[in-house]
């Protein structure tokens, strides 16, 4: 057995009351954030910015939370609190600031950190939880957060030792108030199956598996007629809100529908075969947009739009960040290969011929391969995958 670290999302059970109070904690938190980036944006500019003089350099996080100490005694808003609250904020900011740096050093889109408003603050990160923040009370398991109201977990699983418990994750969304829970649990290694599987990610169809197996596509509802409603209130009225509120919602239902499908899919991947080769997409740089610039503008930049769309709806990233970690647990082998020229293929003889592929057949004028495209280029990605891996030149291995 190995020791992985596994989430629970659960529901937590709020009354009015402690709506409000949780709401207040929300507020606490983007007010801290907000004073802590004023004051590493000053102390940035005033001394940091200008190391060469002075020497002297911005605070980091644990400057921050040595001041946040001293708030604590004079703030009783703070103090009342769990320090691992405020702590959960800085670090927070401290991933902004590296990310924003970060960015700066590979000449990206800066994306300076925001200040955060209190009505719009929606998360509270604990990193080092004691095992008394989720407790039994009167047969009911609660969270128990110092500051945070108590409040009652619905779960359909049976939640594993508070002892092992790693991170706590409190979420605001537009269909309640979530928890997400990250215990240290012990996985075992599935039975081996002597089966391999090549997975192509596709448009109209979700993924093709080279054993002939091929799950739909998802079609993401249609929205329109509640935004051209929104469009036509009042900006700011009251109907808006409730209008905004039911996109809202529909949209959460929609991404747990997704993302419950995609479990179910990636685990069946995992549990039936012993191998999986997947393409090593870079799913950023694929949607990255066409409209180039005033000098040059792109060409088909409303079809490349619907490409983009298209590619985000199908979650090919969540697909292999699932199967990646699923593989890590349960004792398969997944290796990235790859994806140049894998839809033009033969998987039968290796001919690379662009004139093959003929929208959903493939046809090798070379041995006369004719099947179905996405499984031939699934199979062409097992095979790249197989020797892949007995060259043992995978650095892309999932590793426990």
């Amino acid at each position: 057995m190995q020791t992985v670290h596994a989430t629970y999302q659960v529901r937590l059970s709020l009354t009015r009351g402690k709506h409000r109070r949780l709401d207040g904690a929300f507020g606490a938190c983007a007010r801290l954030y907000n004073a802590a980036l004023e004051n590493w944006q000053t102390a940035y500019r005033t001394t940091s910015y200008w190391r060469g003089k002075d020497g002297a350099e911005s605070p980091t996080a644990y400057d921050q939370m040595k001041e946040l100490t001293d708030i604590r005694k004079d703030d009783p808003t703070y103090g009342d609190m769990s320090v691992q609250i405020g702590r959960g904020v800085l670090l927070r900011l401290d991933r902004a600031r590296n990310a924003f740096f970060r960015r700066v050093k590979n000449n990206a889109k800066a994306g300076y950190p925001k200040y955060k408003s209190s009505r719009r603050w929606r998360s509270i990160e604990i990193d080092a939880p004691t095992a008394g923040m989720v407790a039994n009370k009167r047969g009911k398991t609660v969270l128990k957060v110092r500051g945070l109201p108590i409040m009652p977990i619905r779960s359909t699983r049976e939640l594993p030792d508070s002892k092992r418990l790693k991170r706590i994750a409190i979420k605001r969304t537009a269909n309640g108030v979530y928890a997400s829970l990250t215990y240290a649990v012990e996985k075992e290694s599935l039975p081996k199956t002597g089966k391999a599987a090549g997975v192509d990610m596709g448009i109209s169809t979700r993924m093709s598996l080279s054993n002939g197996l091929k799950c739909e596509r998802r079609k993401t509802p249609d929205y329109s007629e509640l935004q051209r409603r929104i469009a036509n209130c009042k900006r700011g009225s009251g109907n808006q809100r409730k209008l905004y509120k039911r996109l809202a919602k529909a949209r959460r239902r929609d991404a747990v529908r997704n993302r419950s499908e995609l479990h179910r899919i990636t685990t069946e991947i995992i549990r039936s075969n012993d191998f999986i080769a997947i393409e090593d997409l870079s799913v950023s740089a694929m949607m990255r947009s066409a409209s180039g610039t005033v000098e040059k503008p792109g060409r088909g930049v409303s079809s490349k739009r619907g490409l983009n769309r298209e590619i985000q709806s199908q979650a090919w990233g969540a697909a292999r960040t699932q199967l990646e970690y699923k593989a890590a647990w349960y004792g398969r082998e997944i290796v990235a290969v790859n994806p140049a020229w894998t839809s033009q293929t033969c998987s039968v003889c290796g001919q690379v011929d662009a004139e093959a592929r003929r929208g959903k057949r493939y046809s090798c004028a070379r041995c006369g391969n004719r099947m179905d495209a996405d499984m031939n280029a699934a199979r062409v990605i097992l095979a790249r995958g197989l020797k892949q891996s007995n060259a043992g030149g995978n650095p892309r291995r999932a590793k426990a």
